[in-house]
């Protein structure tokens, strides 16, 4: 597994205080990914964006059960990967500094934008965080013969948007299945998004403020598939109509100058628990198309 022998930087001092021992981990994963259900996927990857943050022996400790033999840290300055590995799949786990601080967040929003290397504009951090870890990820990615796939929380999952981005786009062979995010802020613009086919589900918990940044009006948006957690823990995945009466909802709250009172529900084990109430309601019910595993 990962080498002990690494020294990563500390992104998030409260999580690096923890171990295993401080969380139970619910993900029961034997075989390749793409067996299991979209919703155990999710959980499976949430988990891991999670254990990212804890000390990395902790981090090697929880991938082994969690069925991995093999992995490496790739590190990038203001963001680092986890790569674990098994017989049948490839993890990038991006892990970056989680946004524990509400003045953190709305800090977001004045970020400046660059543009991307093939249309459209990024938020120039994101960029640069990206721009930062790439190189390192590209040649790892040349070699890979697994399945592969992209998941990250936080800022995290905003470079993780943009590398697996990166890597639709580029000549690799080596193409992510899909990528799973948690809180992740508005990355890029409509025009880059639209111009980036990639299978996206994005993870959405109620009132977490870090998703409704920078506002619209900035001109930056969301792709892949929203999976919204309500307040009453039900999966709510909008499209059509619901989606643009979603849409109108959220820059209504925008234009009223958002005052967040928390930012627990960003945080990462807010996000395993919420995705994991998800996971037993669902397979409660007998119809649920989110227990197919396409």
């Amino acid at each position: 597994m990962v080498s002990s022998e690494i020294q990563l930087p500390e992104k998030n001092a409260s999580l690096n205080t923890k171990t295993s021992g401080d969380f139970y981990f619910k993900s029961q994963h034997q075989g390749a990914i793409s067996n299991l259900s979209v919703l155990r996927r999710s959980l499976l990857f949430c988990e891991m964006a999670l254990a990212s943050y804890l000390p990395l022996h902790d981090a090697n400790s929880i991938a082994g059960k969690l069925g991995f033999t093999d992995g490496k840290v790739i590190s990038g300055g203001a963001v680092d990967v986890f790569w674990f590995q098994n017989e049948f799949d490839a993890v990038m786990v991006f892990r970056g500094k989680e946004i524990r601080e509400l003045n953190e967040a709305i800090q977001l929003g004045d970020l400046p934008a660059a543009m991307a290397e093939t249309t459209g504009w990024v938020i120039d951090d994101f960029k640069q965080m990206a721009d930062g870890i790439w190189p390192a990820v590209e040649a790892e990615l040349e070699a890979n013969q697994r399945q592969l796939w992209f998941c990250g929380h936080s800022l995290g999952a905003a470079a993780a948007t943009l590398c697996a981005s990166r890597c639709v786009l580029s000549f690799i062979k080596s193409q992510p299945v899909e990528l799973h995010t948690f809180g992740c802020p508005r990355v890029a613009s409509r025009q880059y998004l639209k111009h980036v086919k990639l299978k996206h589900f994005r993870w959405v918990n109620f009132e977490d403020p870090v998703p409704r940044i920078p506002e619209m009006k900035s001109g930056f948006d969301h792709g892949g598939v929203e999976m919204c957690v309500d307040r009453y823990g039900r999966l709510k995945s909008p499209r059509g109509v619901r989606r643009f009466l979603k849409r109108v909802k959220t820059r209504a709250t925008e234009l009223r100058s958002p005052k967040w009172d928390s930012i627990d529900p960003h945080l990462a084990p807010a996000y395993v628990d919420a995705v994991f109430d998800i996971v037993r309601s669902e397979e409660a019910k007998a119809d649920s198309p989110w227990n197919s595993a396409s």
